[in-house]
């Protein structure tokens, strides 16, 4: 398996769960358009952590007033697959 395929983008799955627009949760994180873009088709290379920080706080800003309790969490925008050892 290649180092890229490890890697899971699960950030449209969870917008669309949540019902929040990419550009809702681009605006309410204050992160570009382009970024969260990027994360739902997978087409990053990289992510700063102060950007994931960004869109978890204004996920579950976003999913609380939406009257959903559950914590969204970092495998809910990037998930790590491990190797089969």
């Amino acid at each position: 398996m290649t180092d890229n395929m490890r890697i899971r983008f699960n950030l449209g799955k969870t917008l669309d769960e949540l019902g929040i627009t990419r550009n809702k949760i681009a605006v309410e994180s204050k992160t570009r358009p382009a970024t969260v873009l990027d994360l739902v088709s997978g087409d990053t290379k990289r992510i700063e952590i102060d950007t994931l920080i960004n869109l978890l706080d204004a996920l579950n800003t976003e999913a609380r007033a939406r009257g959903i309790t559950r914590t969204v969490k970092i495998d809910d925008i990037i998930e790590y697959i491990p190797d089969n050892i």
